[in-house]
């Protein structure tokens, strides 16, 4: 291969005068409006590069930003490699970056076999030297190629290693053609079996070094050339086999054409969407925010493409080096959100030994590299203005959510949860800052959001109910489903996904207590068989003579709470649709810090009617290090809530009497109910948090929101039977379970529910309306229970019975006083 770094530098120079993106953009759009039916659209199925990599997005760095920043090729010398990798190990290591990716440039001659052989002015004592110093680091090391066979390798006939009989001339297209953006090598004839063997020779070579990874750069359909006059499919297909064989990350580049999607998701690990990030201003600035923003169209077309085995490629994130990336604070922590919440590779170009502290806090904050790592590219509400709203539907009950203000004066931006497809009262969680905002019944809105600025949060239904449209990259569809949309019948969302083939499925994970398919019903659809958790649970037929939108065609209910499955085959009829799913999230159990089963250890006190906000105006503190907090609770997880403050410093947790963490409680200002420890994933059953005070002045518990493996059984379940004059009052913004209530005012009026358990659970709201009622276990009577409250309580467990004979049970509650009695759920212990 030819020396590349100069010839690359010049080619990207040329890359901000092309904006064709708006042009693809406007006839794919026009297309769709004109052919809205099925059939139209290409399989948007495709699965990632099989080859067991890219199970997440890649993180690290990459030595390009910093190559045009300098105009020369310091930074890719041993000694410039071997400091960032040693700075890659002492600042970033531990949270995750592991790659150091070696762009143009490295390279200085051939062998006798017309592969690379690394510059030996770079690399005096070789590149393996290097590699291995990478990876005694713990760390991968990555290289660069682009397309084609080399003039020289050409002109001298070399042979190919490791295959007799087969040279250069063998596996040249002729006429000679130029195979990349640059017109420096010449197009392969990949119809020769000579051009894989002369592939793997190089990938062979490469393994026997040490590499980890490959960027492959001019790919064409893309690089500047959106059509087939300089075609690289047959190149990616054949890296694609070598570097696989040999567990190689093969990621390709740049500004690839969407239309070909399906053939960079089936042999590549990540592919790059757009135009280098850097803004080519040497010794001025890596970036600029221009070619920043224009990403979130980018990123608003390929965000379905995105998942295990291959990811989206944004580029170098350059947000590390202060005034050297040339982005304000504000826009250095916009980029970070796009490329975290895009699930976009997440690697820096920055001079890792120069990190400025903010740059640090960016790239080092857990949380939001969660998001990054999580693999559920967001996706935005609209593109119509500047004031934006991304999400992406986590499959748990949970929402990430970005608040992006693209304009260039302050903006108040809002994110309605009808928008996003949550139905109820969901918590908001500041990711930068750490902090919890507070319970929000129908949306959140950041007020005053400076040029450029955004917020990244995290939305957590509090029970209700979650909708994934068919699209939600948390669908797994098997067989050749197709996406058709714009198609004006009424689909949520306007699109569904359909195919024609008998025993096509779909699969969707979700963790709630129950869900219902969704989908459209018409003459020419027939049956679904459909399963949940792999159990069979019945045919249902979308068959019907005149087309009906949005249909529930099957529902389950009573789920224990925790992680499940549907899965749906098509069995017969021409067609079979996925509109959308919509699954059931069960409530936390709040536990305020006053219940009788938590265990104080020392000099603790109670502080009632602060004022401040806290779950029920209270809490329990102390100031002596080493007293501690203990409750045993039946679950999967728990949460700890507290108050930060300037006050309070760091707490050590237990859970099961094994250490998990320390963390802080301190705030230079004081925030309450703060989830400063969360726990999930536990086996179901009997565990044990304890929380022990270590420094600061005061330590502080408010509640604890137990993840419990109840079932619940909303109001509206089949399973209840309602007596007397009941209504059903939905929509009510409250905060309700699944957010609606049945109600009646007529006293003796009553529901009776049969479970199989040992345990239940009676939940509704208190309020100044309601009075009294009388609660049946088995038709014996047990108490009479006051839901009356000065302040309306949603969520409120006003019965429990526990320790039944495990088997068949009924309980049965009569109004006996109030205006109203209400009925929201009931939990039942399996």
């Amino acid at each position: 291969m030819k020396a590349l770094h100069k010839p690359k530098i010049a080619a990207k120079l040329f890359v901000s005068f092309k904006p064709v993106g708006a042009i693809i953009l406007g006839i794919a759009l026009l297309l769709t409006a004109v052919f809205g039916g099925y059939g139209i659209l290409a399989p948007r199925v495709a699965e990632a590069a099989n080859n067991g990599l890219a199970l997440k997005p890649l993180m690290g760095w990459s030595s390009y930003s910093m190559q045009v920043y300098s105009g020369n090729g310091a930074w890719i010398t041993a000694a410039q490699i071997k400091a960032q990798s040693d700075a890659m190990h002492q600042k970033l290591q531990s949270h995750g970056y592991e790659y150091i990716n070696v762009d143009a440039g490295w390279n200085g001659s051939l062998d006798g076999y017309g592969r690379p052989v690394p510059s030996t002015t770079l690399y005096p004592n070789g590149l393996t030297e290097v590699i291995n110093y990478v990876h005694a680091n713990g760390q991968k090391f990555g290289l660069y190629m682009i397309p084609g066979l080399s003039p020289q390798a050409y002109d001298a006939d070399l042979p190919i290693y490791g295959a007799q009989g087969c040279s250069m001339r063998d596996i040249a297209v002729q006429p000679l053609t130029t195979a990349d953006y640059w017109g420096l090598d010449y197009k392969i004839d990949f119809g020769n079996p000579c051009a894989q063997k002369y592939i793997d020779s190089i990938a062979d070579l490469f393994d026997s070094w040490g590499v980890d990874f490959v960027k492959f750069d001019s790919v064409t359909p893309g690089s500047g050339h959106n059509d087939t006059s300089i075609d690289a499919r047959g190149d990616v297909a054949a890296w694609s086999q070598a570097l696989s064989a040999r567990g190689i990350w093969f990621e390709i580049s740049w500004a690839l054409d969407h239309n070909y999607v399906d053939t960079w998701k089936q042999y590549a690990n990540g592919w790059r969407v757009d135009w280098d990030v850097e803004c080519y201003c040497v010794n001025t600035a890596l970036t600029s925010w221009p070619n920043i923003a224009r990403l979130f169209p980018d990123a608003a077309i390929w965000w379905r493409d995105a998942g295990p085995g291959g990811w989206n490629d944004f580029d170098s994130l350059n947000v590390g080096n202060g005034a050297m990336d040339g982005l304000t604070q504000d826009e250095r922590r916009t980029a970070m959100s796009l490329w975290a919440m895009s699930s976009a590779q997440l690697y820096t170009g920055n001079d890792l030994t120069n990190l400025d502290e903010f740059g640090l806090s960016l790239l080092t904050n857990d949380e939001v590299i969660a998001v990054n790592q999580a693999g559920r590219p967001a996706h935005p509400v609209s593109m119509a203005t500047n004031q934006q709203v991304w999400y992406a539907n986590n499959g748990d009950g949970t929402y990430t959510v970005g608040l992006f203000n693209l304009g260039a004066s302050a903006s108040s931006v809002t994110v309605n949860w009808n928008d996003i497809g949550l139905n109820g009262t969901a918590s908001v969680r500041d990711l930068w800052n750490h902090s919890d905002l507070g319970s929000f019944n129908t949306g959140y809105t950041s007020v005053n959001l400076p040029p450029h600025a955004s917020r990244l949060l995290k939305v957590t239904a509090a029970g209700g109910s979650v909708t994934a449209n068919d699209d939600d990259t948390g669908v797994k569809y098997t067989g050749a489903w197709q996406r058709s949309y714009n198609r004006g019948l009424g689909d949520y969302q306007d699109d569904v996904h359909f195919t024609q083939a008998n025993n096509d499925a779909f699969e969707y994970t979700f963790q709630g207590t129950g869900i219902e398919l969704i989908t459209e019903k018409s003459s020419d659809q027939g049956n679904i068989d459909v399963y949940i958790d792999n159990v069979f649970k019945g045919t249902v037929s979308t068959y019907n003579a005149t087309r009906q939108t949005q249909q529930t065609v099957y529902s389950a209910s009573g789920l224990t709470n925790g992680t499940h499955t549907i899965k749906a085959v098509k069995k017969s009829g021409a067609y079979m649709l996925l509109d959308k799913l919509r699954f059931f999230v069960a409530s936390p159990l709040a536990v305020n810090d006053t219940d009788p089963g938590i265990v104080y250890s020392g000099a603790w006190s109670l502080n009632s009617a602060r004022g401040f906000g806290d779950y029920q105006d209270d809490v329990h503190f102390t100031q002596t290090n080493n007293d501690s907090v203990q409750y045993t609770f039946n679950g999967t997880g728990v949460d700890l809530v507290t108050e930060k403050d300037a006050a309070q410093g760091n707490m050590d947790i237990y859970i099961d009497n094994v250490f998990k963490q320390t963390v802080n409680t301190y705030s230079p200002s004081r925030l309450v109910q703060q989830t400063v420890f969360s726990i999930s994933g536990l086996p179901s059953g009997i565990h044990t948090i304890k929380a022990v005070k270590k420094s600061g002045t005061y330590m502080l518990l408010d509640q604890l929101k137990i993840k419990s493996p109840l079932i619940q059984y909303n109001d509206t379940d089949s399973g209840i039977t309602y007596t007397g004059s009941w209504s059903l009052n939905s929509n009510r913004g409250f905060g309700d379970y699944n957010n609606d209530v049945h109600f009646t005012q007529t006293n003796n009026d009553s529901f009776q529910f049969a479970f199989t358990g040992t345990g239940v659970q009676l939940i509704t709201e208190k309020d100044a309306s309601q009075g009294n009622v009388d609660i049946y276990i088995d038709n014996v009577f047990q108490t009479t229970v006051n839901t009356s409250s000065t302040a309306r309580q949603v969520n409120q467990v006003v019965y429990q019975a526990t320790g039944l004979t495990s088997g068949n049970h009924t309980l049965k509650a009569v109004k006996k006083s109030g205006t109203y009695m209400l009925l929201d759920s009931i939990r039942v212990t399996p």
